[in-house]
Formats: C-alpha cells, structure tokens, sequence
C-alpha cells in the first residue's frame, strides 16, 4: 500500500507545494483507475500530436508566407519544419525520461519537475485543448482566407472552445476528488496495519 503524503516543508508556500508533490506523486506513480488512466493518456495523446504537427506546421507557414523578412522557399520552410519536429520528438522524450527519474526522489530539483508536468497538464486541459477545438470549429486567430477574415470567431468555434475548457475543468475537478479518496483510503489501511503490527507485537 502506499500512501501519498510528501513530507512537511517550511514557508509561505507550504501548503501549496505540498498539495501539489502529494497529487504528481499520486497522479504520475500512484494506482489508477480506467477512467484516470483516460484522463492522463487523451491529453498526452493531444499534446504529443500539437508538438510533432502543430509546431512545425506552424514554422512552416511563418516562414515561408507571414514573416516578411523572411519569406522562405518552400524547401527551405519543410527542412525547417522536419528540424523544428525532431527537436520537438528529443523534447518528449526528455519529459518522459525525467518524469521517471524523479519517482520516489525528494529534493527542490525533483520537486520541480513534478510540478512542471503539473503545470503542463494544466496547460492542455484548459488551454491548448479547448483552442484545438475552437479551430476545429473553424475559428482562428490569424485569418488565411476572406471567410476566416469576415469571420474569425464563428458561434460554433466559440461553443467547441467553451466545451473543451469545461471538459477541463471538470477533468481537474474528478483527478483531484479521486486523488482525495485514494489518500484517505490509503491513510486508513495504513493506519490499520500499524494498529494490527502493535496488537500483535504486544
């Protein structure tokens, strides 16, 4: 059994910190249900597909069409963009490497990361997915076409994009329920063990 309370820390911060390393600990190598590991994998699903198409779509086109100065060929524009998306590849796997070097490590450098991969979890849940779906719905913030110009927030965009952030929302709500009653679960059966090893030990 396993029990996900960080030691105590000092400061104004405290509290803070100390929620947060207690639920990354839980959140990141704790035990999960379906729907939690759900929750975890469609938002790396969606942040993994931003970084490798996105990202260097998005160089692409900057490169070659909207920043003046530079006005790339086409070639020029994809070797860029094949460049930007392995870069964005040896970044994953980063992240993925220094996630598990910091499991059941204590220490400001390993607490830091822990609350980076909160940061970025939070970051896609309510903001990179619900501006997916707000292009999804045909918005933009940077009109290509005369439509997109005449109308770049569109009622349906704006409805995905509102959808998507309380789906967020409401994502954080549920880890943050569960993450509570795993604690307390796990409190109480640790307890009942130690009650249990000092009856039989007296």
């Amino acid at each position: 059994m396993a029990v996900y309370r960080p030691s105590r820390q000092r400061g104004a911060f405290a509290r803070p910190l100390e929620l947060s390393e207690g639920f990354m600990n839980w959140f990141l190598y704790g035990r999960e249900t379906w729907l939690v590991a759900l929750l975890k994998a469609v938002p790396l699903f969606i942040y993994v597909y931003f970084l490798l198409t996105y990202v260097p779509n998005y160089v692409y086109y900057l490169a070659t069409q909207y920043i003046p100065f530079l006005q790339f060929s086409d070639d020029v524009g994809f070797l860029l963009a094949a460049m930007i998306g392995g870069g964005n590849f040896l970044v994953l796997i980063i992240l993925a490497l220094w996630t598990q070097a910091a499991r059941g490590r204590r220490g400001f450098a390993w607490n830091l990361i822990r609350v980076l991969d909160l940061l970025q979890y939070l970051g896609i849940v309510l903001l990179l997915s619900p501006l997916l779906l707000f292009n999804l719905g045909g918005g933009t913030f940077v009109p290509t076409t005369p439509a997109q110009a005449e109308n770049p927030f569109p009622l349906q965009a704006l409805a995905l994009g509102a959808i998507g952030f309380a789906l967020g929302v409401a994502a954080l709500g549920y880890l943050f329920f569960e993450y509570q009653r795993v604690s307390a679960r796990d409190a109480r059966e640790a307890e009942a063990a130690s009650r249990a090893a000092a009856y039989s030990a007296g």
